[in-house]
């Protein structure tokens, strides 16, 4: 019988975050809504609504040093 997939946790949430983050660290501005695609594709699971992820994603991004895109 297959496993059931889970939820993911805030946890594995800002690992997604800052791994998208480490792999564009090239880039000076992050954009809010292009991260946020990629980490619910990475965790297509995840409940936090758009407002609840853009929020995580912005104070990860500016916590890393990064200038924010907000769109």
């Amino acid at each position: 019988m297959p496993a059931l997939a889970q939820t993911p946790t805030l946890s594995d949430v800002r690992q997604a975050i800052v791994r998208h983050l480490i792999d564009n660290i090239g880039s000076p501005i992050i954009s809010i809504s292009e991260v946020s695609h990629a980490v619910r594709r990475m965790l297509p699971l995840c409940e936090l609504t758009d407002w609840e992820l853009g929020d995580l994603i912005a104070r990860s991004a500016v916590d890393a040093g990064f200038a924010l895109e907000l769109d």
